[in-house]
């Protein structure tokens, strides 16, 4: 007869059917008495089960040894079975006599004892064997899958009863650690910030999630009753995100890690239930965060819409302040350019008609030329000039006259004389100041015009819009630009500017510029008619690197219980009477820290006002 391998089983009591199978790997020999020799010859042992009852005696120890010494057995793994186990002296003898693999217990169900007898069964290579494993795999997973699917109809409510209904059901016999329990209202179930080892489920009652931001705690949200509290830290480890605490006489049921083990796999029934409602429970959690991110997002929007409005607000303000000033800037070099308009047309067809000769036009010509770069004289020095004058001119007006157009000069001096030989002095230095006052006018003009396209200039850069990214730009440049708008009221203050060199900074220029006219045009206000205005640039190599701006007036200075309120929204210390929104220093404040710097005051009552604003050139 062919020898197969065999699971023994010596034992008096009644074992499960489902051993004798035919797709289990052994052939299932059962005996309630130690088989004899004859009957060994026949199987090929591989495993070998025994009730520790028939290993009381020595006798029977005795057989047992002589079994397992039989070549058929040889190669067998033992496992023993206690119906009722013996002393712990009895089992440590046993144990070391023989070497079981396992000791099985009364406990052990039918899937317990399978499970051992498969893990223990010694042959490495049976097809049979595995593919069994695989056939039972399967039918688990196909299990889970089924059960997994029964629950999407059910609504949240009715999935959490069924949740709590299972539970109860498994704590009704087996609640030695009291873990469904009874809190009453305020009681701190999870601590923000601390590891949670608890997943706890409401039952009954309401628990709500807490969060501390700085000195204010926040209510995230209300928990009620079939909700789960902790989920998150419970399943990722990662400390507690918020403080649940009760609101209310509250049932919950706690959960360790062991216990949740124990609890899944009491049922193949809870599984797919607690699958769903975490899962749920983590949807409705990740649900609400992508709409509060949504909405948050909708809300920064609005934000910078609105920042940018406010930007633009105060940035027109402060340009209405200006306007007028800019205006009489701008009529002044008009009114000269119509003036020198005027005179040209006039003067010039009597030069152009001039009788004067070759010699006195080259001459007047000279004086044209020389108006554009004659450097104006004071009184006193056209008084002085006009008096040693006389002698060559003839008599006083016209000595004053010529020394007027620049005929004293030893330049023109010589050609005077050469063209003056048989002339009358007086008509030719009349013919010749018209070629002067249209050369000066000339100069007059040019100047006007620089003027104009100067404030232009600064005008159009001061309303205009930064480019999105930052370009690289001279502060000292955007500071003189910002002192040309503002020259009309600079004009009854002591201006002192220290430029220092400084390198190209990335910046939004015309945002930068903005920052300098509010902070000269509230020095100004401050000092109110007349002061002094100290502008300093400088460049620092220290490691980092930045460059420090500082605007200083010595006006009244800031009280220091308003110095801490200057940069709030909406707060203004202009007198009546003079235009203030309250909002210049703290767009200052926005633009500067937008180019990762800051604005810093200093101030001493009746002595000065001191702003610094340091900007660093490492930007990210």
């Amino acid at each position: 007869m062919n020898t197969q391998h065999s699971l023994l089983i010596i034992s008096q009591h009644s074992w499960p059917l489902q051993l004798e199978q035919q797709d289990t790997p052994w052939h299932f020999w059962r005996t309630s008495s130690f088989p004899a020799h004859s009957q060994l010859t026949q199987h090929q042992l591989a495993l070998v089960v025994v009730d520790v009852s028939l290993l009381q005696s020595n006798q029977q120890q005795l057989h047992f040894s002589q079994l397992l010494k039989h070549p058929s057995a040889q190669a067998a793994n033992v496992i023993f079975y206690a119906d009722q186990l013996p002393s712990a002296k009895q089992l440590c003898e046993l144990v070391n006599k023989f070497t079981p693999m396992h000791v099985l217990s009364p406990e052990d169900d039918d899937r317990h004892l399978e499970e051992q007898l498969r893990l223990h069964w010694p042959i490495a290579d049976h097809h049979q064997q595995q593919r069994w494993l695989e056939q039972q795999l399967a039918e688990h997973v196909a299990q889970f899958r089924a059960n997994f699917f029964d629950y999407t109809a059910l609504s949240d409510q009715e999935l959490s009863e069924q949740v709590i209904t299972a539970l109860y059901a498994f704590f009704q016999d087996n609640d030695e650690d009291h873990l469904c329990r009874t809190y009453s209202a305020n009681h701190l179930l999870t601590q923000e910030g601390e590891a949670n080892q608890f997943l706890w489920f409401i039952a009954k009652g309401e628990v709500v999630l807490k969060k501390q931001q700085g000195e204010h705690t926040l209510e995230v949200a209300r928990m009620q009753a079939g909700s789960l509290v902790g989920g998150m830290s419970f399943v990722t480890g990662e400390l507690g995100f918020t403080s649940a605490v009760t609101t209310m006489r509250t049932d919950v049921i706690k959960l360790d890690r062991v216990t949740f083990a124990k609890v899944l796999d009491s049922s193949n029934h809870l599984l797919p239930l607690f699958t769903n409602l975490l899962l749920r429970h983590f949807n409705r959690r990740l649900q609400k965060s992508i709409h509060t991110k949504l909405t948050l997002q909708s809300t920064l929007n609005s934000l910078d819409s609105a920042h940018e409005q406010l930007i633009e607000k105060e940035k027109m303000a402060v340009l209405g302040q200006l306007i007028s000033g800019i205006a009489h800037e701008l009529n002044n070099p008009v009114a000269a350019i119509n003036r020198g308009s005027d005179t040209i047309a006039k003067q010039l067809p009597q030069v152009l008609n001039s009788p004067l000769s070759a010699n006195q036009q080259q001459l007047g010509q000279q004086l044209l030329e020389a108006a554009f770069t004659l450097t104006p004289m004071s009184t006193s020095e056209i008084r002085q000039r006009s008096s040693n004058s006389v002698d060559l001119f003839g008599d006083p007006i016209t000595a004053r006259k010529a020394v007027t157009i620049g005929l004293d000069r030893p330049d023109f001096r010589q050609l005077y004389l050469q063209c003056s030989e048989n002339e009358d002095s007086v008509q030719l230095i009349n013919a010749l100041s018209s070629y002067h006052q249209i050369g000066n006018f000339l100069r007059n003009i040019q100047v006007c015009a620089a003027r104009i396209a100067e404030l232009v200039k600064g005008l159009k850069h001061y309303a205009g819009q930064d480019p999105e990214q930052p370009v690289l730009a001279d502060l000292n440049e955007g500071i003189a630009e910002t002192l040309v708008i503002l020259e009309n009221r600079l004009r009854s203050f002591e201006l002192e500017c220290n430029y220092g060199l400084l390198p190209v900074y990335r910046c939004h220029p015309i945002a930068l510029q903005q920052v300098w006219t509010n902070l000269i045009a509230n020095a100004l206000d401050a000092m109110g008619s007349r002061g002094k205005l100290s502008i300093t640039s400088r460049y620092n190599e220290a490691s980092p690197s930045y460059i420090s701006i500082i605007i200083e007036d010595n006006g009244p200075g800031i009280k220091p219980e308003i110095i801490e309120k200057i940069f709030q929204l909406n707060f203004t210390t202009k007198r009546e009477g003079n235009f203030g929104l309250g909002i210049g220093l703290t767009v200052c404040q926005q633009i500067v820290a937008q180019h990762l710097g800051r604005i810093e005051v200093e101030s001493e009552l009746g002595q000065f006002t001191r702003f610094i604003i340091t900007l660093p050139l490492n930007q990210s």
